[in-house]
């Protein structure tokens, strides 16, 4: 069956900030669990839009440490693809758990859009969604492993929130 974790936010930023940012989020000291992000492709298509697939290594962090300990591994990756379309100021991205995919299939769509500001026309602002699904395949644990993980993506993407936003104005330079 699985969860569903859904966040929205809205930076005062103009979505060419944020998105410049986007890039620079990893690694950032708020967001320990993600130690690299190394792009696989990247190329431009007809109509200019960016396309990237990354390739992230995470420590456990949001995996339960008996995870990690009947598995016997401490990284795990998750692949990333995004479209970041100049046009429309829109960049869409998707990711997935490649690891642990036996116990959970966790897959994100994240989505950073120009928007109409309510601090007015001289403002520009960028909405920032995002909604995961956690599957976990689990007998007998589903229900506790996806309720854990949903508390942790949503804690981490409060976390990475703040991280953008740091960057987004200067604070940090990650």
């Amino acid at each position: 069956m699985g969860r569903i974790q859904r966040s929205e936010h809205v930076f005062p930023y103009g979505w060419d900030v944020v998105t410049a940012a986007f890039w620079r989020k990893y690694p950032h000291p708020m967001l320990p669990h993600v130690e690299k992000m190394d792009v696989i492709s990247r190329f431009i298509d007809e109509q200019g839009c960016l396309h990237t697939a990354r390739l992230g290594v995470c420590s456990p962090i949001n995996v339960p440490s008996w995870v990690t300990y009947i598995l016997g591994t401490h990284y795990s990756h998750v692949y990333e693809e995004s479209v970041c379309d100049p046009v429309s100021k829109t960049l869409h991205l998707r990711s997935t758990n490649l690891s642990y995919r036996s116990i959970a299939v966790v897959d994100e769509i994240c989505t950073y859009a120009a928007a109409e500001s309510t601090l007015g026309p001289s403002q520009p602002s960028t909405l920032y969604t995002q909604v995961s699904r956690v599957n976990a395949l689990l007998p007998f644990f589903s229900q506790v492993f996806e309720e854990y993980w949903v508390e942790r993506g949503t804690a981490t993407a409060r976390q990475g929130v703040l991280a953008m936003d740091e960057l987004c104005s200067g604070k940090s330079s990650c």
